[in-house]
Order: structure tokens, then sequence, then C-alpha cells
């Protein structure tokens, strides 16, 4: 046991310069590069999100299979190759630069297809592996050290994408995503000498649409899952996926601050770090307090970190003699809260699923909750790409904020989470107890 959970936080690590490549600046800022819409940009992210519907039908399949490891593993090695997708199509296509766009969101759509044919039986995995009273600690130790794989991982390829010999070509995208999908390999590779638990064979539950339904008799499992899609989609809006920075924000520092690969590329390291700091803190609280009671706080409190990005302004400030925008700086600082808030709640969700699923038939209700949260995240990553293109010169609300189209997505998230995430998470509470 102790064995395969080691090995689970060493793959995870590789996994962090894989996954940086994705939700960092390295992929929001390729498709700023190869000049993509803002409507684009919402489609790739909610390709991500949309995806999760696959994790469905993967499920009913890995429930019929002796082993899920075997699934898992085949379809995300094939994930994975797929991301060296950017590195390869300027190779393939040097005179298709105005296609590329399109052609990258269709490979990373279909890597994201597979991807969610194996989270199901990746989650129900780790659910059964993962002994459920020192769970919380559990996720908090490997956070913290995935926080410092993103911190390495994303600071190298910010380093790589502002080489000068670089500048105006695609080539430091290339290598960064050649490295991506290297790493993404090598997690999956390591991850398959962790063991699997022997599963308990499912109960008989009639029919496709009988066995979709059972998770629900579970009690808090339809108020979970409404949750999530909600506080998913607030997510999505503002281009945050799986707690981290990305798209829209990363699009926003470079177009209205004129931030620099490294310099955007600080709020997703400051996130990660803060995510590393304040998990040594969530994970006690969560197995002293419960995990709904956690993640209740938590989504009030994330939705005034992002606040800040009201007060990001224009202008520079002199650091060690080197100018750097002000709202990198700013929103820096500000980044350390909303990775620790963000990633708290997305551990607290990793547990609350485990505790409002039966052991029996886990996969699938796990494909369920995962697939109904990534139609939440997928509706506010296309509204918010159509809302911020839609704003004629980028431009918001003039009383608010700097009146930068991105303050008004901000304005969105603050009253989702707040009037609809947070009654859902009261609601959570009262149904499951202080578990």
């Amino acid at each position: 046991m102790e064995r395969s959970l080691r090995l689970n936080i060493a793959a995870g690590f590789f996994g962090m310069f894989w996954i940086c490549g994705p939700l960092g600046a390295p992929l929001p800022l390729l498709m700023q590069a190869v000049e993509a819409t803002s409507t684009q940009l919402g489609i790739l992210s909610a390709a991500w999100q949309v995806a999760m519907l696959a994790q469905i039908p993967a499920a009913f399949l890995a429930e019929g299979l002796g082993r899920r490891k075997t699934m898992w593993a085949v379809v995300t090695v094939a994930h994975r190759v797929l991301w060296a997708a950017p590195a390869v199509l300027p190779w393939l296509f040097p005179e298709a630069r105005g296609r590329l766009a399109v052609y990258l969101i269709a490979a990373l759509g279909l890597s994201n297809l597979l991807a969610n044919l194996g989270t199901a039986s990746w989650t129900s995995w780790m659910a059964d592996l993962v002994p459920a009273q020192s769970a919380g600690r559990f996720w908090a130790v490997r956070q913290r050290v995935l926080s410092l794989g993103l911190i390495v991982a994303t600071a190298l390829y910010g380093w790589v994408l502002d080489r000068p010999e670089w500048q105006g070509s695609l080539a430091g995208f290339q290598w960064v995503f050649a490295l991506c999908s290297v790493c993404g390999i090598a997690d999956i590779l390591v991850h398959c000498y962790v063991d699997e638990p022997v599963r308990k064979t499912p109960p008989v539950w009639g029919n496709v649409l009988g066995r979709l339904r059972a998770p629900f008799r579970v009690r808090g499992f339809l108020t979970l899952t409404l949750l999530m899609s909600v506080w998913t989609a607030a997510q999505s809006l503002l281009g945050y996926t799986l707690a981290m920075p990305g798209f829209f924000s990363m699009v926003h520092l470079r177009e209205s601050f004129g931030a620099t690969y490294f310099q955007a590329s600080l709020i997703f390291i400051a996130a990660a770090l803060g995510a590393g700091l304040f998990t040594g803190v969530l994970g006690p609280w969560m197995d002293r307090a419960g995990a709904a009671a956690v993640l209740r706080r938590l989504l009030v409190w994330a939705p005034v970190s992002m606040m800040a990005w009201w007060l990001a302004a224009p202008g520079q400030w002199v650091v060690g003699g080197q100018a750097w925008p002000a709202a990198v700086l700013w929103m820096s600082v500000a980044a350390l809260a909303q990775g620790a808030f963000l990633t708290g709640a997305f551990l607290c969700q990793f547990r609350l699923t485990q505790m409002c699923t039966e052991e029996a038939g886990r996969t699938v209700a796990m494909a369920v909750h995962w697939s109904i949260a990534g139609v939440g995240g997928a509706v506010g990553a296309v509204f918010g790409g159509w809302l911020k293109g839609a704003m004629s010169g980028g431009s918001g609300l003039p009383w608010l904020g700097h009146g930068y189209a991105f303050d008004v997505l901000v304005l969105l998230h603050v009253a989702i989470a707040w009037l609809v995430a947070v009654p859902l998470s009261g609601r959570l509470s009262r149904e499951i107890g202080p578990l």
C-alpha cells in the first residue's frame, strides 16, 4: 500500500511537466501566436470539459473488465502522445499557420476524448486504493509534491519560450510540447506499477438507465454533482481549469499588460506555490472538520481572491533593476491565495466523491459525476470566450476595474459562486453531516 502511494506521487510529479502545457501559459499563448480568436480559445477550453461525457460509456466498459489499469494505460498513453501535436503540426504544415488553430483544436480535442476514456477508471481506482481515514492527508502531501513539479515545469517552459532566438517563431512552443508529451507518457508508465485493489463484483442494477440512476440514490451525490458543475462553470468563465489559471487569464496578461511568456507564467507558479503551502493545513483540516464544511468556506473565499483582477492596472514597477508589468506582480501575489483556495476546493471534491459513492459501481458513479461537472465547465468556457470576443475592442464596463472585458467575466464568476454554489454547498453539508 505505502509503496503504491509513493509511486502515485512520483508519477504525478512527472505528470506536472505535462499538465503545465495545457493548463499553464504555453497552450493559450501558443493559440494567441497562431492568431486564434476568443471564441476558438473558448471552444478549446470547452473541449477539455465536454470530453468528460466520454467517461460514461468508458465506465460501463471498465466495469465489465477484470482490471481497470490496462484500459486506463492504453487510452491515456495515446492521449499523451497526441500532446506532441503542437510540436509536430507546425513542422508538417509550415505554410498553414492561419489554419493551425483549427488543426490544434481537432488534435487536442481528440486527446481530451481519449483522456476521459480512462478518467473514471483512475478516480475509482484511487478511491479504492487510498484509505478513507487518511485520505485528506494523502491528497495534501501529494499536492505539495505536485506543486513543486508545477513550479519547476512552469519556470522551465517560460525560460524556453522567452529565448531571444525563438521570438517570432513557433520553435519554442515545439520544444515545450515535445517535452510535455514525453513527461506525460513517463507519468503513465510509472503509474502502471501502482497496485490495483481487487474490486467487489458490481451489483446488477438492471438496464443502462438503471445503472446511471443508481449513484443518485446515495446521500449527497446529486447535490455534490450539481454544486461542482456550477463551480466548474464559474472557474471556466475565467479560463481556470483544474484549479489553475490559464486560457483567458494568460491571454489577458499578454494582450492588456504586455507580459512576456515567463512573466505571464509567474501567476501559474504563484498559484502552484500557494496550493503547495495551503495543503499542509488543508489535509488535517479536512479530516477534522469534514470536506463539505471546508468546501463551503473555500467557495466563499475563492471569489474574493478573484476580485484582485479588478485592481490589476497598466504600468510598470522596477524590481531588481528590471521593469515588470505592475499587473503581473500584483496578480502573482493574488495567485497565492487563488491557488490555495481553488486547489483546496478541488481536493475537497475528490474526497467528497469518495464519500458520496459506493464501492460497488463506483466507476460508473465517478463517470456520471465528472461528466456532469464537465458539461458545466464547457458551458462556462464557451460563454466566457464568446462574451470576451463580443465586447467591442476587448473593453468592458467603465466603472468596473479598469474597463477590461476580463473584469466582466470576474463579476459573473463572483455572482455564480456566491448566489448558486455557496447555497448548494450549505445544502450538501446538511445532507451528509460532519463527515
